[in-house]
């Protein structure tokens, strides 16, 4: 019986192939489903799976006790805060979100002087 010999060599973009290789591109992946797929250990595979997530290329959801899932990020380029006011459709590019914090600000007033009359009616 022969020695088994060092683990392929499994790269990063390996890794990426598998995902882009998918039939149903929406589906998540766990590591030893792209470990069996590429014919390497778990292990191997989850070292490549942490260096694409600190590069920002691939995202991680814990699903269960130990279950993790894997999926490309939608734009590993995009700013780290998202663009809150592109969803505003028409509104975007106007003072709305101004106009929101101002609402808040002054619901948070009333609510103060609500509870200031409160207890000041407990207080006599």
């Amino acid at each position: 019986m022969s020695k088994p010999g060092p683990a392929p060599e499994v790269t990063t973009d390996d890794v990426l192939n598998v995902f882009a290789e998918r039939d149903d591109t929406a589906e998540p992946l766990t590591a030893p489903e792209i470990a069996e797929h590429l014919g390497c250990t778990r292990r191997t595979v989850q070292k490549r799976l942490n260096e694409l997530e600190e590069q920002g290329a691939i995202t991680r959801k814990k699903v269960g006790g130990r279950a993790v899932v894997w999926w490309p990020s939608s734009d590993k380029d995009a700013e780290d805060t998202p663009d809150f006011e592109a969803g505003y459709g028409a509104l975007a590019g106007s003072n709305f979100a101004d106009e929101v914090e101002a609402v808040g600000d002054e619901l948070d007033r009333d609510f103060r002087e609500s509870e200031r009359e409160l207890f000041a009616d407990d207080d006599a």
